[in-house]
């Protein structure tokens, strides 16, 4: 490795940290992934943003947890470790929805299975804890941020308690944590004890002696009493989501022992200060040391791609995003995206396509909602359109007009693509969106998620009726034919869903075969933790209250994905038998004659 290359990093060894011209760090950030520098990935974010406010960063990226050695070759932080599991929730990477583990670690050096623990938050806050006392223990990160207070478990199949109480931590930052790790380390390095940071938006914090509580704080569900009660998690859920936005009241929970108590998000960067993020001297490579090992797989889909934008309104019930970068949208300038896009040019790896210009749902730049701080809907956009929501797309049309101008500037021509997925019911309320997209933006392909096909289910979702989908595809086609191009749709659909029975996925199959659809892009219901949909999987209880049928086993759960599937070789004896019993012979004579005149892959 090269000198000169690892210094255009922030360090992960001692030699690297001499290279830097000092021996001891401020802040030691310790990741379950492997470090790869670019702003898609938490940990290189909040290392270079520590950075420039002036902080020595070193980064501890899968240290060996099984010896306590790993944990002290860079020595002591200054000011506190920063722990994460990674880029997701560790058990999502570990495991399949099925509970099956995955055979592949996209986020460790050449996929390699095994190079974190199981449990990171637990295993590398008890590592930093034996390797040197006293210094502070702060977990961020996603997995932190949908697990901050008690959560369901898919894997153990059971409610845990918030992590920070598991992780034996001194605060957990939640949401995206720039601004509230800024003041953590301002406050430390003023000579503050970690014990006196209980008022900083964005963070949660164990109640003990030297604590107080809020006077205004709203008391959640119990852990016992989730557990003795299974419809107090449903009461849970709604109860925080009403407090989830920078407005709201602190929140006080009883994980049995103990108490936390969870401040109000963060209020969200604004245009300039995002600028200012994503402007930071991002390598985007893995580090050096991986190259023996082929790279890291996670960067390569995402290496040169460009956020424009944070946050999500949609308030899709099994999303967290919403709960995770908020509702509000932060949008980047125009000119700050452009500047990336120059500096992707000059990247030596770079081949003249830019896969992507997007964030969570790629429509949403430049949107805003007046009362997005304060409001307690979840959704903008189900059960219909709010009218408080400024759905104005001038924003997005001039940035992505701005790409335009600047691709022809190019030479040679450079490729930019939306790759993100969007929102079909907010696209169609303006065509002239589309027809842009579709004539500049789309790479053949384009992202979209209908999720279902059946009212109850996607209202349950909090996704729009399936006409508006048919509507959007409809003009979909026409807006190609008209740029003389042929691209086609990739809809997403998901299986076994609370709420949706077999004869659901029956329905939705049955549509499938109607149109000659071999969806590739089917996902099996996840119950991943602080969402909405999670809650009625473990409760059985839709947001109001009533009864659902919930698929829970393994049989039915594979059923519904193999209906999905129905084309699938493996899938015919499971797909077929259960036909027979419903007496829908006339759909396996289908089936069998698609499978011989097979078309419209997706």
């Amino acid at each position: 490795m090269e000198t000169d290359n690892l210094s255009q990093f922030i360090p992960t060894t001692p030699d690297e940290m001499h290279q830097h011209g000092w021996n001891r760090a401020d802040i030691i950030l310790v990741t379950g992934d492997a470090y790869i520098d670019h702003p898609a990935f938490g940990v290189a974010l909040m290392g270079r943003w520590l950075e420039k406010l002036g902080y020595r960063v070193a980064i501890l990226a899968q240290p060996d947890w099984r010896s306590v050695d790993a944990f002290r070759i860079l020595g002591p932080p200054r000011l506190f470790w920063g722990i994460t599991s990674g880029a997701i929730d560790s058990r999502l990477n570990d495991y399949a929805s099925m509970g099956h583990r995955r055979k592949k670690d996209v986020y460790s050096p050449g996929g390699t299975l095994g190079l974190r623990p199981r449990r990171p938050l637990l295993v590398y806050s008890a590592r930093v804890r034996e390797a040197f006392k006293g210094i502070p223990i702060i977990l961020g990160g996603f997995e932190v941020s949908i697990r901050r207070i008690v959560h369901y478990d898919f894997i153990e199949d059971k409610l845990k308690r918030s992590v920070l109480t598991d992780a034996k931590a001194d605060l957990l930052v939640h949401g995206m944590g720039e601004l509230a790790i800024k003041e953590i380390a301002q406050r430390l390095s003023s000579g503050q004890s970690v014990s006196q940071l209980t008022n900083i938006p964005g963070t949660a914090y164990v109640v003990n002696r030297q604590t107080a509580i809020p006077d205004n704080a709203i008391r959640l569900p119990s852990l016992s009493q989730q557990k003795e009660d299974p419809s107090k998690v449903m009461d849970a859920q709604k109860l925080y989501e009403a407090q989830a936005h920078p407005k709201g009241l602190p929140v006080i929970q009883d994980q049995d022992p103990g108490t936390i108590v969870v401040m109000p998000p963060s209020q969200p960067l604004n245009a300039s200060e995002m600028d200012e993020l994503y402007d930071l001297p991002f390598t985007r490579r893995w580090h050096p040391s991986y190259d023996k090992f082929g790279g890291v797989p996670a960067l390569e889909p995402v290496r040169f791609s460009i956020t424009t934008h944070r946050g999500c309104f949609g308030g899709c019930s099994f999303c967290s995003i919403h709960i995770h970068q908020d509702r509000q949208i932060c949008s980047r300038s125009i000119e700050s995206l452009l500047a990336e896009a120059g500096s992707l040019t000059k990247h030596k790896q770079f081949r003249g396509t830019i896969s992507d210009i997007g964030g969570p749902t790629a429509n949403m730049y430049g949107m805003r909602c007046d009362r997005s701080d304060s409001c307690r809907r979840i959704s903008c956009l189900a059960p219909s359109v709010c009218k408080n929501l400024k759905s104005d797309t001038s924003q997005l049309m001039n940035m992505m007009e701005s790409f335009l101008k600047w691709r022809e500037s190019q030479s040679p021509r450079i490729n930019v693509y939306v790759a993100s997925g969007i929102r079909h019911d907010l696209a169609l309320q303006n065509k002239d969106y589309i027809n842009l997209l579709v004539r500049h933006f789309v790479g053949g392909h384009l992202k979209v998620a209908p999720e279902h096909y059946c009212p109850r289910v996607l209202e349950l979702m909090g996704k729009p009726p399936f006409e508006i989908f048919e509507e959007f595809e409809a003009y979909f086609k026409q807006a190609s034919r008209r740029a003389g191009k042929e691209q086609y749709l990739v809809p997403y659909f998901i299986s076994s869903h609370p709420g949706c029975t077999a004869d659901d996925a029956m329905a939705l199959a049955e549509y499938l075969i109607s149109r000659s659809w071999c969806p590739r892009q089917v996902q099996d219901f996840s119950p991943v933790p602080l969402t909405s949909s999670t809650a009625m999987y473990v409760s059985g209880l839709d947001t109001k209250g009533r009864k659902i049928h919930v698929p829970r086993g393994h049989k039915e759960k594979i059923l519904q994905a193999s209906l999905l599937q129905y084309y699938e070789p493996k899938n015919k004896k499971i797909v077929t038998d259960f036909l027979r019993r419903r007496h829908r012979t006339d759909l396996i004579s289908q089936i069998n004659h698609l499978q011989t005149h097979r078309k419209n892959m997706f």
